[in-house]
């Protein structure tokens, strides 16, 4: 199985991405023990065209450009179902007894068009707070990276 993040945004040399890069390396580890073979960071830049519908389209054709039609895709969206650690470890470990790998997305601040909704598997939200898009995939990464340690009994989730 792989993971892939698909994001609008480029997280640069900076704290943030020194973080990005260690929950990388702790979720390849426990990863590594159920079968978990890499995990991948498109990012991929923002729109700048100004016309919100335009905006909102070329992000969504840049976030989706590389996706992988047997992968199980998950949108990260406000308008998804809320969840929290347990049912993302529960859909993550359901998704490998299939044998898919994964695909979640974030998409721009816009969101992403309405006719697209369809295109995913799940559609998930971390709830009604607003997030800068760097510091919600570095939350992202730290939840599969719990869910992973649940799968495993590891003790940091407790």
């Amino acid at each position: 199985m792989i993971i892939t993040i698909q994001s609008i945004g480029i997280i640069k040399n900076s704290p943030i991405f020194e973080l990005q890069e260690d929950y990388k390396n702790r979720i390849t580890n426990q990863g590594k023990l159920i079968g978990i073979k890499d995990v991948i960071i498109n990012e991929n830049r923002s729109s700048k065209k100004k016309d919100l519908k335009a905006r909102i389209q070329e992000e969504f054709s840049r976030l989706t450009k590389d996706k992988d039609k047997n992968s199980f895709k998950i949108l990260l969206d406000k308008k998804g179902k809320r969840v929290d650690s347990k049912n993302i470890s529960q859909l993550i470990k359901d998704i490998m007894k299939n044998g898919q790998n994964i695909n979640f997305y974030i998409g721009g601040s816009d969101g992403i068009p309405n006719k697209n909704y369809n295109d995913f598997d799940k559609i998930i939200s971390f709830g009604e707070l607003t997030w800068p898009h760097r510091m919600f995939r570095i939350m992202l990464m730290e939840q599969i990276y719990r869910a992973l340690t649940i799968i495993n009994n590891h003790p940091y989730h407790k």
